[in-house]
């Protein structure tokens, strides 16, 4: 960018104040020669410094330093010449200017003008002001064309930090959405798709500790399949895994009814927790649960000749409490009791557990 600014800048210049100094008397081939490799070979001998320089940047501006006190010279040296003298310390300061900011322009400026001062009464010149036409002319396109790529390389700044901004929030947004879905992929049972214990615990300790399950009616439904080692013994884990995945999706009618959270407890072993749920709507669910299940018929996905081999038919116990204010983990363990009870008194049927 400072490459393309400054060349520009001093091509422009050049012919501006060759016209100056054609004006002047005794102007020997040393004077164009010095003006030749200033505005034309310089800036390209300074990039290819810069570029070779374990601290680019910091050369870069060492070599815009040292053209403000030599443009600084040269305006001394033509007199001063006020349109020569505008373009040449424009151009030098808001180059620098977007280095270093503000103090990059005043650093610009002062030497700029010690270059001038130090030309001015070093040779004793007098200072006349005023600029040739035609450099006048070359001074005020030098101007327009220096602004004009000097804004448009700002444009191109703009749009590119536009587009980087725009893909790295496109890039955050995916990284967002993918740990949102690896969070919830943790917080998931594989096989049948329900929330698992990690996320029970979160939500107990939230419901626990932010006030938001506090004053609430609670209530706890723990649900087992009944004889599911058979099952697996019988018909393979296959079809163990086939008759989890249609007691889960039979469940998840009890989220869509208002259950806080709907898990996979353990192997076979599911739980519900249902906030702001009284006795009998938790026994109503309970039998519509069980109900459901034992009225399912589930393919073991074997090909078999015998059909009681074809299909799987199991039944449910579950165990259910619920309290006013009292902790989740004392009511899961109240409707861990009543599953028990459930199944002593032979499976294939609810128990509550009501204190």
């Amino acid at each position: 960018m400072n490459r393309r600014n400054r060349s520009m800048a001093f091509v422009l210049l050049w012919p501006a104040m060759a016209a100056q100094m054609r004006g002047l008397e005794a102007v020997g081939p040393l004077a164009w020669t010095l003006l030749t490799l200033h505005l034309l070979l310089l800036p390209q001998l300074m990039y290819w410094r810069a570029c070779r320089s374990a601290q680019p940047r910091e050369t870069e501006v060492g070599h815009m330093l040292l053209d403000a006190l030599c443009f600084g010279l040269w305006s001394g040296w033509l007199g001063h010449p006020l349109w020569i003298t505008a373009a040449t310390s424009v151009c030098i300061t808001a180059n620098l200017m977007a280095f270093r900011g503000p103090r990059g322009a005043l650093q610009a400026l002062g030497l700029y003008l010690a270059g001038a001062v130090l030309m001015t009464f070093g040779l004793g010149i007098t200072p006349v002001l005023e600029t040739d036409r035609i450099a006048a002319l070359l001074s005020l396109l030098t101007l327009e064309v220096y602004l004009l790529g000097f804004a448009y390389g700002a444009y191109q700044r703009s749009m590119l930090l536009h587009r980087t901004r725009g893909e790295l929030q496109q890039r955050l947004d995916q990284i967002a959405a993918l740990q949102e879905r690896l969070t919830e992929q943790a917080r998931r049972d594989p096989l049948t798709g329900l929330h698992n214990r990690h996320f029970l615990t979160e939500r107990v300790h939230e419901l626990t500790h932010n006030g938001s399950g506090a004053g609430m009616s609670i209530g706890v439904m723990l649900v087992d399949i009944d004889h599911f080692k058979q099952v697996n013994d019988r018909h393979g884990h296959q079809a163990g895994d086939r008759v989890l995945q249609a007691v889960a999706r039979l469940l998840v009618l009890a989220h869509e009814e208002g259950a806080e959270v709907v898990c996979r407890y353990g192997g076979e072993e599911f739980l519900l927790l249902l906030p702001d749920r009284g006795a009998a709507r938790m026994r109503a669910l309970a039998e519509r649960l069980r109900g459901g299940v034992e009225a399912l018929r589930i393919e073991t996905g074997r090909d078999a000749s015998d059909s009681s081999d074809a299909q799987i038919a199991v039944t449910l116990s579950i165990g259910w409490a619920c309290g006013h204010g009292e902790p989740i983990e004392r009511l899961i363990d109240r409707a861990d009791r009543a599953l028990y009870r459930a199944k002593q008194a032979g499976r294939n049927r609810v128990e509550s557990a009501l204190g």
